[in-house]
């Protein structure tokens, strides 16, 4: 259950920095800029102890999975950005993924 901790830490940890990065304006804003920093290596320690704890193809495509939907989200809701109808779908085909990667691996043990 911690190494699945890890996972949203390091999600949220990327998707703060990625947030922060745009807003750092080209590295100009130190408070984003910082963050932004704080961030990414947030995110790498949070993945490498998930790393440790699971196998790396659940880690990889539930942090890169969550992510882009959580990317999306804030996207959305953050700065605008257009959802569409196909959009939906792609992030219903991402969940499904995620959902049937870790089924099969509760079935294997």
């Amino acid at each position: 259950m911690l190494g699945y901790l890890c996972i949203v830490i390091t999600v949220i940890s990327e998707v703060t920095a990625t947030v922060a990065m745009r807003e750092a304006d080209n590295f100009t804003k130190v408070i984003p800029t910082s963050l932004m920093v704080a961030g990414y290596i947030s995110s790498f320690l949070f993945l490498s102890l998930a790393l440790r704890l699971l196998p790396m193809g659940i880690v990889y495509a539930g942090s890169a999975g969550l992510g882009t939907i959580c990317a999306s989200l804030v996207g959305w809701i953050r700065f605008h950005e257009p959802i569409s109808s196909p959009y939906f779908v792609g992030i219903f085909f991402i969940i499904s993924g995620l959902f049937i990667i870790g089924y099969t691996r509760t079935l294997q043990g």
